[in-house]
């Protein structure tokens, strides 16, 4: 097989590729207070998308990574972990990768910046 054609089919495999994120605005919502009993909304500025899995190109595989992190009080993303995973160990790094580099507006609560806990992004690869 030849490398032009090599790369016209994986050329044509990438512009099928799609990466969605669960709801289509830039706002998801975590907690202030000692207590975290208030729940704040954020508002997402800057994200980065992330780039899917040679392995899981591969493999055909769709599948998404709930990641929690806290937002400081600049907006920057803080503490990111992987909360549950599917297929586990595919795309994680892919979507960590991301999310390090997603800056939020900083957030305030009665007119103080603050510091929000336990935000939640699911992020979702399909192969399409």
């Amino acid at each position: 097989m030849s490398l032009l054609k090599k790369w016209n089919i994986n050329f044509a495999i990438f512009s099928f590729l799609i990466i969605t994120f669960t709801g289509f605005s830039n706002a998801e919502s975590g907690y202030v207070g000692e207590d975290d009993k208030v729940e704040l909304e954020v508002t997402r500025i800057y994200s980065q998308p992330a780039k899917f899995p040679r392995k899981a190109l591969r493999l055909a595989k769709d599948g998404y990574v709930l990641v929690e992190f806290d937002i400081d009080t600049d907006g920057s993303v803080i503490d990111p972990y992987v909360v549950e995973s599917e297929p586990a160990g595919l795309f994680e790094r892919a979507a960590m990768k991301s999310i390090r580099k997603y800056l939020y507006e900083p957030p305030v609560y009665e007119g103080v910046s603050v510091k929000v806990n336990d935000v939640q992004v699911k992020m979702v690869f399909k192969v399409q």
